[in-house]
């Protein structure tokens, strides 16, 4: 009897672990799609003839260099991250946890989730949509996707230096895997697209830090509150701090201010509204399902499923801009060089050495042989 009872709990834990599993690979599929359609999103409409440098409305001038590379991308990722949050919102809704939302605020890890999203929008996200801009004017916007993946990587060192986290071998090795592999897809991407794809990949590794410190500080938050909840403090933290905070203020800095509310209307009423609405639900589950997986799988090998969005961020750009040509790319556009997608492939077996100690997992399968 004792047996048996051992034996169910067993499929219990196993059950539950392989959902956690699911939660975690579907985050990064989802970001991938959030990550092909807010691309696709820049291309449509006012936003076309924004970052081609041309007039865009009635008597409107072409926007400054400092306003469509950095005020643009602020308006783009707060526009994505409101959307996002309202998404988050209604589930909450759905859910009836509106009350709870409100109560969580004024807790500690309430105020933990708002600085994570201080952390990971104004900073992370804006640099990332920096990234992506400066790849799609060089002709490639998914060569800074895996850089960006490196946030496991880099949270891993983060976690050494700010909360003196043991570093094993395994770690250490992991971590110079996606090193090495960031180095091939930014050596391909140069020598290929010039200086411009160097600059997306510095974005991009900004962006991975950011992530990366975020991930270091969300822990204790997301234990304490529902991945839902969660989400949408963050989200709609970030959106507001985007919008409102972020873009004004580049906007005056790049000598946009008189602009500010035309630019702002013009984004509101453009079709490209349509695509960040897509956008928005996708980054949704891309940071729920990771909260969720962590919770279930375990944080370490649930950001090495996440992480798997260096190859879903390039293959879900090349559907959507290439195969589907919705943002007017060929159909063998190609997201990635055969050098660049073996890179890509190399950084997920870095960040899972990171994640799994691979020496366990032979111990693992001794033990059960």
């Amino acid at each position: 009897m004792e047996q048996r009872v051992e034996a169910l709990r067993e499929n219990r834990r196993r059950k539950y672990f392989v959902r956690g599993l699911a939660f975690a690979i579907a985050s990064g599929v989802c970001y991938g799609l959030y990550t092909g359609f807010l691309t696709l999103a820049q291309t449509q409409g006012v936003w076309g003839a924004w970052f081609a440098g041309l007039e865009w409305g009635a008597g409107q001038a072409a926007l400054n260099a400092f306003v469509v590379t950095f005020a643009l991308a602020a308006l783009a990722s707060g526009i994505n991250d409101s959307i996002s949050g309202i998404w988050s919102l209604a589930v909450c809704a759905k859910n009836r946890q509106i009350g709870d939302f409100a109560k969580t605020l004024k807790t500690k890890p309430g105020r933990i989730m708002m600085l994570c999203a201080a952390i990971g929008g104004p900073f992370a996200s804006i640099a990332y949509v920096i990234g992506l801009n400066s790849a799609t004017a060089a002709g490639n916007p998914g060569v800074i996707v895996p850089i960006a993946a490196l946030n496991c990587a880099l949270g891993a060192v983060l976690g050494r230096i700010l909360f003196r986290q043991r570093l094993e071998a395994h770690k250490v090795l992991g971590i110079a895997i996606c090193l090495i592999a960031a180095a091939l897809i930014g050596g391909a991407s140069f020598a290929a697209m010039g200086p411009q794809a160097l600059i997306g990949c510095f974005f991009a590794f900004l962006a991975a830090l950011g992530w990366g410190f975020e991930g270091c500080v969300a822990g204790f938050g997301t234990i304490l509150i529902d991945y839902r909840i969660g989400i949408a403090i963050r989200q709609v933290t970030s959106g507001i701090l985007e919008l409102f905070v972020v873009f004004p203020l580049l906007m005056v800095i790049g000598g946009g201010a008189s602009t500010l509310f035309a630019v702002v209307g013009a984004a509101m009423t453009s079709p490209a509204l349509l695509f960040f609405l897509i956008s928005g639900f996708f980054a949704m589950p891309a940071f729920s399902f990771w909260y969720k997986g962590n919770s279930m799988c375990g944080t370490a090998l649930g950001m090495a499923c996440n992480g798997m969005y260096a190859f879903w961020g390039p293959f879900f750009i090349w559907i959507i801009m290439g195969v589907c040509n919705i943002g007017g790319m060929a159909a063998d556009y190609p997201p990635l060089s055969s050098v660049q997608w073996i890179g890509a492939l190399v950084m997920i077996a870095g960040i899972f050495c990171i994640a799994v100690n691979p020496a366990g997992l032979l111990r693992f399968d001794k033990k059960e042989g």
